[in-house]
């Protein structure tokens, strides 16, 4: 009898090495192949909107009696800075739907990726998702979609980085390198986590990363790497679960490459 039958027949967890936000994974069926669409983040984003501005509208009409009281001055104040974010917020948000469902950006500087407002709705949209049975990886691939959309090419100096998980499987490798060697300025490293990938980002300073990794790593290192350089993440697919013989869609890795380097 074998190691793996014995121990009164105790189930083994797979063994998985790789996968530094997968520490809470209990060895259970994941989705293999994930397809969530850009709506699901937009929503959601208007869900946390919703709550803030009711939040908000509950604190103004609490506060308002003890701000008349001092003056209507101040009340007047507090009343126009509510307004104030409120529209704001609104208009962000019209103009973050139109430029991802047009991907004409009629804003930028309201709707780069490093826009910190960007990264606030995420979290806050994660614990909505949760509650109406929406998986975090089904929101992470909604979110990666959004933030694909939202990037435009880096004419500046450097290469375009290409960054893969030591988990991806022979046959997916040999193909992205193929892709990879056929352009001049694209270099190509393996990582074995989000920490080594950060620290080959700091070393090599590209123009442009196109990184394949799960939701969880690429939503880390977007939310970390995306305000200074631009990123397009490829979520990996995996049939064997996480860390194992993962896949990606080729067709999706050609493009970016071809975004950032156009075949001349």
């Amino acid at each position: 009898m074998s190691k793996d039958e014995g121990n009164n027949g105790k189930e083994h967890k797979p063994r998985r090495v790789l996968g530094e936000e997968w520490v809470d994974w209990d060895g259970g069926k994941e989705p293999a192949d994930i397809d969530e669409g850009k709506k699901t983040f937009i929503l959601l984003s208007l869900l946390v909107i919703v709550f803030v501005f009711t939040v908000g509208a509950l604190f103004w009409y609490l506060v308002l009696p003890r701000f008349l009281s001092f003056g209507r001055i101040w009340a007047f104040s507090l009343s126009i800075v509510f307004l104030s974010v409120t529209v704001i917020l609104l208009a962000w948000y019209i103009l973050l739907v139109v430029t991802v469902f047009t991907k004409k950006s009629y804003m930028k500087i309201c709707l780069t990726r490093g826009s910190s407002l960007f990264f606030f709705l995420y979290p806050l949209a994660i614990r909505f998702a949760s509650l109406l049975g929406i998986s975090r990886d089904r929101l992470s691939h909604s979110f990666i979609r959004v933030s694909n959309t939202l990037i435009r090419p880096d004419r500046g100096n450097g290469p375009v980085l290409a960054i893969f998980p030591r988990c991806l499987d022979r046959e997916t490798r040999t193909k992205a390198r193929e892709i990879c060697e056929s352009h001049s300025d694209v270099i190509i490293h393996t990582a074995s986590g989000g920490s080594a990938a950060r620290k080959v980002i700091r070393d090599l300073v590209p123009r442009a990363i196109v990184a394949v990794a799960c939701e969880r790593d690429l939503v880390s290192g977007i939310q970390d790497i995306a305000p200074r350089i631009p990123v397009i993440g490829i979520p990996n697919n995996r049939p064997s679960g996480p860390c194992k013989d993962t896949t990606m869609d080729i067709r999706s890795f050609l493009d970016a490459i071809e975004f950032f380097s156009p075949t001349p």
